[in-house]
């Protein structure tokens, strides 16, 4: 089916009477508060080990041993004081709790190998894609309970070293050198004998990146008050955990900075993300839950934050274990690309249900609310046919849109598209307003649609961006 305006779908009168039949579900997600993580009251310093907070001395041990003999006596706290610390990667342990204190930078390492690669680096891609798994995060741990990072001081993952070399950069490179090639080669000169057509120039090496903070089943996470910033890839992920709180935190890294999501809770439960400020070069939070069976990611709730410069709020693109329960409410975005999106496509799979975004208001954002289900094969959509339905079909349903503004989007208002044979279930937009579209709402292969007080006011945009996913 070709996507068709909302306003074709429901005039002005039409919406303004197409109340709703029924109230909001009983499955619609509420605000969670997960179980605290423990801590002992008991504190070290990082120089009691030896740390140095000069910027220069390497930290890796003196953190190691820290946070051991913390861990040994039972659990505590390992303090940072004011300084710049520079260390390599940080595993934490059970009933240990970070503190880096207002003025103090946990300063990740600029050397590469520091993080699991060899120095130098080899001299052939698929040399350097046999490393991937062995990359370690600034800040690790697995199988523990009751852990901590907080404090107003700085996790800074010194990310422009590992920007430089990634995939995105080398792609950009390689198409540089192809324009300047292309706009530089003239006609060979047939009778000289030196003509040549120059040789085409090769795609340049980059190198996979590691997280700054990443959690492997986990439980009772608390991540408090400190900035993260600057991370070679995504920032913080918690995978296979439960009883995560993440308050008061600060995530940056500049807009053109790849692939450096803030938060991703993965195949994980019971996750609260709240008062943060949220400003990077790619989805602001990601839930994702993939590639697990039987291990959704379930029970989130995100209040109370604001998000810059991003990809918005996104569920996916790996949804294969599902993802349900999720409330998003009472945030802003600004100059962010899409502001809500579920990204999924027929390789991914999985049931995402049960979501709900309320009290949102947003300003210049690219796309103030997206569901599109081509996300891997975005010129399918334009033309559909239906596929047989496997185990990698997604279906998407049971999703509330509630009390939503948006002033101005650069691109469209937004977009429902679903599979023809997987449609977008059970849809409602109950007082959702949006004005300055640069396009119209557009939908397609959508079942059980409900609006009530629903309206998009576009204007003309002569300067609006091309649509993207």
């Amino acid at each position: 089916m070709k996507a068709i305006p909302f306003s074709t779908l429901f005039p002005a009168v039409a919406l303004a009477t197409a109340l709703l039949s029924a109230p909001l579900s009983a499955k619609d997600p509420v605000p969670i508060e997960p179980r605290p993580a423990v801590i002992p009251q008991r504190s070290v310093s990082i120089l009691q080990f030896g740390g140095k907070g000069d910027g220069k001395a390497l930290n890796t041990e003196a953190f190691r041993a820290a946070i051991q003999a913390c861990a040994k006596a039972g659990g505590g706290r390992v303090v940072v004081p004011p300084g710049t610390f520079r260390t390599g990667p940080i595993e934490l342990a059970s009933h240990v709790a970070l503190i880096v204190e207002k003025g103090a930078i946990i300063q990740a390492s600029d050397r590469f190998s520091d993080f699991g690669l060899p120095d130098p680096l080899p001299a052939t891609q698929q040399e350097i894609d046999g490393y991937k798994k062995l990359l370690r995060p600034l800040i690790s741990g697995t199988k523990l309970d009751d852990i901590a990072i907080a404090g107003e001081g700085i996790i800074d993952g010194a990310g422009s070293g590992w920007w430089a070399k990634s995939d995105k950069a080398a792609e950009r490179a390689a198409a540089a050198a192809k324009a300047g090639e292309s706009a530089s080669t003239k006609p060979a000169d047939s009778t000289s004998p030196k003509s040549e057509k120059p040789a085409p120039p090769e795609k340049p090496l980059y190198v996979p990146r590691p997280f700054l903070i990443t959690l492997r089943d986990c439980a009772r996470v608390h991540l408090q008050g400190v900035t993260l910033r600057n991370s070679p890839m995504f920032h913080f992920v918690p995978h296979h955990c439960h009883d995560v709180v993440v308050e008061d935190v600060t995530i940056f890294s500049p807009a053109d900075a790849p692939n450096t999501d803030g938060i991703d809770p993965a195949n994980s439960r019971d996750v609260l993300i709240r008062r943060c400020t949220i400003d990077t070069g790619d989805d602001n939070i990601a839930v994702k839950g993939g590639g697990v069976a039987n291990e959704p990611t379930e029970n989130v709730t995100v209040t109370d934050c604001k998000f810059l410069h991003g990809h918005g709020v996104s569920i996916g693109s790996e949804t294969e274990a599902g993802v349900r329960n999720f409330l998003v409410q009472r945030c802003a975005f600004e100059n962010t690309g899409t502001a809500l999106r579920i990204k999924s496509d027929r390789t991914r799979g999985g049931v995402v249900e049960n979501v709900l975004y309320r009290d949102i208001t947003m300003k210049n954002v690219e796309t103030a609310i997206t569901i599109f289900l081509f996300y891997d094969d975005k010129k399918a959509a334009a033309h559909p046919e239906l596929a047989p339905v496997t185990k990698q079909t997604p279906m998407v349903r049971n999703i509330t849109f509630q009390k939503i503004v948006c002033h101005g989007t650069t691109r469209k208002a937004g977009e429902l598209v679903g599979l023809p044979e997987s449609p977008i279930s059970d849809v409602v937009f109950d007082d959702v307003h949006i004005d300055g579209a640069a396009a119209p709402f557009t939908q397609q292969d959508i079942h059980n649609l409900r609006t009530a007080n629903f309206d998009v006011q576009t204007v003309p945009a002569a300067n609006a961006l091309p649509a993207t996913h």
